[in-house]
């Protein structure tokens, strides 16, 4: 199930400067998060690892599949009114892979990180 233009839509996209970052906004009517939690929204993480890879799929406009994630930290939980910047560094191609670090945040605070290894598919 694709996430893209339904859970999340990208808002504002600036590559600018080395990193590349994609702003998110949430859509709190979708139903993730009348079951995750009901009362108290979370973005799941799984989702969030789901939308870098949505976000880079668009972007590179290559098939991508994960192969690999280490290092996931999620710091503070991320709620569907929140708009966060997801910012792309060292994105490495090599062979048929790509790897990248991921940071989520917004108003200077960290909400997650993770380092990423995707296999690209033709």
């Amino acid at each position: 199930m694709k996430l893209i233009n339904d859970f999340f839509t990208v808002t504002e996209i600036d590559d600018s400067q080395e990193d590349l970052k994609f702003k998110i906004r949430m859509n709190p009517a979708h139903p993730i998060y009348q079951v995750h939690f009901p009362g108290n929204p979370i973005t799941p993480g799984v989702c969030l690892v789901q939308m870098a890879e949505e976000i880079l799929e668009n972007r590179y406009q290559r098939r991508l599949m994960l192969q690999t994630a280490v290092n996931i930290k999620f710091k503070m939980p991320i709620g569907p009114e929140d708009c966060p910047w997801f910012v792309f560094n060292k994105v490495e191609f090599s062979d048929e892979v790509l790897s990248v670090r991921i940071s989520i945040e917004a108003d200077g605070k960290q909400y997650a990180k993770m380092s990423l290894r995707y296999n690209i598919a033709e």
